[in-house]
C-alpha cells in the first residue's frame, strides 16, 4: 500500500477515531451480558442492542442533509462531543438510563459516521478507493482489537463500572484531539451550522435529496442492497458471540481475549482492499461470501469452546473483508457531487441492517437456542452472494 496516496484526512479520523473508540471498545462487546443482568428477556436485551440502528433509521437523512449544508466537520465534532454521555447513563445501572444510553449511541452513530464517511471517501482518489476505506477504519478497528482484551482483565477485575469512566474519558480526549488537529473549517459548507438545522424541519429540504436518489437507484441499488445484507451479519455478532460465549462457560477474561483476536482481522482490511482494486470488487466479493457461508452454519453445531474461537475469527475474517469491498462498490457507483446526499440513504440502508442483526438473534435464541441463530445468518451470507451475483450480471 502507497500510504503517500491515501487522503491525509482519512489518516487523520483514523487517529482520532482510534482514541475516541478505545475506550468504548473495553466494554462495547461485554454489554449485552451488562443489560441481560437488567433485563432478563433474551428477545428484549436484542431489542435494546439494536436501538444504535434504530435510530439512525430517523436521523441518517436529516444528517446527511445537514453535513451537506453545514459541512462533514461541525457534524463530527457534535458527534464526537455526544458520545461522552452514553457510558454517563450505562453507569447508573438502571434500565430506562440503558435505554437513552442505547438511544443516544443511535444519534452518535448517525451523526459521526454520517460525516466520517462523507469527508474520506469524497477525498479519495477511484482507483484507491478500497485501501482509503480501510485506513479511514483502522483507527476503530485496532480500538476493538486491544480494547476488548484489556476489558475483559478489568472487567473481571473491578466490574463494569470502571470501564465506563474509561469509555468516557477517551471519548472527551477524542473530542479534543478532533478540534485542535482537525478542527472544525467548513470551506465548502453552504450555511451555518444553524442555519442548516432550521432547515431541516422544512419539507422542502429533503425534495432534492429524494429526487436525486431516484435519478440515480439504477446505479446505486446494487451497493444499497449490499450494505444492507452485510449489516444483518455485522450486528448479528453483536449479541450472538457474547451470548454463545456465556452460555458455554467462558469468563469475561477469555471472552475478552477471543473479542480482541477475532477483531484483529479488521487492522488487515487493506489486503482485501488493494485485492478487490486489483481483482475485481464484485469477484472479490462473490468469493467472501461463499466462504462466510458454511461457516456460520457449523456454528450451530460446535460444542467445544476453543473450535468456537476459531469459527468466530474466520467468520469475522470474512465478513471484515466484506466492508471495504462494498463501500469502494458504492463509492465506484456514486456521482461526486451528490456524495454528501447518497451517504446519508447509504447509512440509512447500512442501519437498517444493523437493527435487524441483534432481533434476529434475539428471536431466534428466544424460540429455539443462541445456536440455531447462526443458520439464519448463514442464510443471510447466500443472500448476499446471489446478489453480488446478480450485479456482475447487471441485473440489479
Amino acid at each position: 500500500m502507497d500510504l503517500d496516496r491515501i487522503p491525509d484526512i482519512a489518516k487523520y479520523l483514523s487517529l482520532v477515531f482510534l482514541v475516541s473508540w478505545i475506550g468504548r471498545a473495553t466494554v462495547w462487546n461485554f454489554l449485552p451480558i451488562f443489560i441481560e443482568e437488567q433485563i432478563s428477556s433474551v428477545f428484549l436485551v436484542g431489542v435494546v442492542t439494536s436501538l444504535p440502528a434504530l435510530i439512525p433509521l430517523i436521523t441518517d437523512i436529516p444528517v446527511g442533509n445537514l453535513v451537506q449544508r453545514s459541512g462533514e466537520k461541525i457534524v463530527i465534532f457534535v458527534g464526537l462531543a455526544a458520545a461522552i454521555l452514553p457510558p454517563v447513563m450505562y453507569y447508573t445501572a438502571a434500565a430506562p438510563f440503558i435505554v437513552l444510553g442505547k438511544t443516544m449511541e443511535g444519534v452518535v452513530k448517525s451523526l459521526v459516521w454520517n460525516g466520517g464517511w462523507s469527508l474520506s471517501l469524497q477525498a479519495s482518489d477511484e482507483d484507491v478507493e478500497s485501501e482509503s476505506v480501510s485506513v479511514f477504519l483502522l483507527g476503530v478497528n485496532v480500538a476493538y482489537i486491544l480494547g476488548p482484551i484489556v476489558g475483559g482483565y478489568l472487567l473481571a477485575s473491578y466490574g463494569f463500572n470502571l470501564t465506563f469512566r474509561i469509555w468516557a474519558f477517551s471519548a472527551l480526549l477524542g473530542l479534543a484531539l478532533f478540534y485542535f488537529y482537525i478542527g472544525l473549517g467548513r470551506d465548502e459548507a453552504d450555511e451555518s451550522l444553524e442555519e442548516s438545522v432550521e432547515d431541516l424541519f422544512h419539507r422542502s429540504t429533503y425534495s432534492k435529496e429524494w429526487r436525486d436518489l431516484k435519478e440515480n437507484w439504477s446505479e446505486l441499488r446494487l451497493p444499497y442492497s449490499l450494505i444492507f445484507l452485510y449489516s444483518i451479519i455485522f450486528s448479528f455478532y453483536w449479541l450472538a458471540i457474547p451470548l454463545l460465549l456465556e452460555r458455554m462457560g467462558a469468563d469475561l477474561q477469555m471472552m475478552g481475549i477471543i473479542f480482541g483476536i477475532a477483531a484483529v482481522p479488521k487492522s488487515f482490511q487493506f489486503i482485501f482492499g488493494e485485492l478487490a482494486d486489483r481483482r475485481g470488487k464484485l469477484k472479490v466479493l462473490s468469493a467472501l461470501s461463499i466462504l462466510i457461508i458454511p461457516v456460520l452454519a457449523v456454528m450451530n453445531f460446535v460444542s467445544d469452546l476453543m473450535m468456537i474461537g476459531g469459527l468466530v475469527l474466520v467468520a469475522r475474517t470474512l465478513s471484515s473483508g466484506m466492508s471495504p469491498v462494498i463501500h469502494a462498490v458504492y463509492d465506484e457507483r456514486v456521482p461526486d457531487d451528490i456524495e454528501s446526499e447518497m451517504t446519508s440513504f447509504m447509512e440509512f440502508f447500512k442501519h437498517a441492517g444493523t437493527a435487524i442483526g441483534p432481533v434476529l438473534a434475539g428471536a431466534v435464541a428466544s424460540i429455539w437456542s443462541i445456536n440455531e441463530s447462526f443458520l439464519a445468518a448463514s442464510l443471510v451470507g447466500a443472500t448476499i452472494f446471489m446478489v453480488t451475483w446478480m450485479g456482475s450480471k447487471n441485473y440489479l
